[in-house]
């Protein structure tokens, strides 16, 4: 959150860049910084010995795309009906509310222990036919 703020902060209230477009490239920039730390830490018990992917970061990324959509309507919610003295805040509240989206989605989707589990499964299946 903290990434995205700090990026979308310095586009929008300092450069004066447009809040959707800098939403997205935040969300963006954000979400693989995002992607490395579930990855590393947060999802650790479950992707140890696991190297990361192209293929689920874009998974990560896609998943993600709701809590985008939740954060670009609230965010537009809040500039439209409200005077606030810096975007960042509507931003703020519009990254909050999307967080909640983006972790489930993390939790049952990206990360999802079972479809670890049987991933390895697969790789042990696979590596003993590899043998005869």
């Amino acid at each position: 959150m903290i990434t995205n703020l700090a990026i979308f902060f310095i586009s929008v209230d300092i450069l004066r860049l447009w809040a959707n477009v800098m939403a997205v490239a935040a969300f963006l920039l954000a979400g693989t910084q995002n992607y490395i730390l579930h990855h590393k830490w947060t999802f650790r018990k479950i992707t140890f010995g696991e190297k990361m992917s192209f293929y689920s970061w874009v998974k990560f990324n896609l998943t993600t795309l709701v809590g985008l959509g939740t954060n670009l309507i609230i965010l537009n919610l809040i500039l439209y009906f409200y005077e606030v003295p810096y975007k960042t805040i509507a931003q703020g509240c519009g990254v909050a509310a999307g967080t909640v989206f983006n972790y489930l989605g993390s939790k049952y989707f990206v990360f999802n222990r079972n479809k670890s589990r049987n991933n390895e499964k697969k790789a042990v299946e696979n590596n003993k036919f590899d043998k005869y």
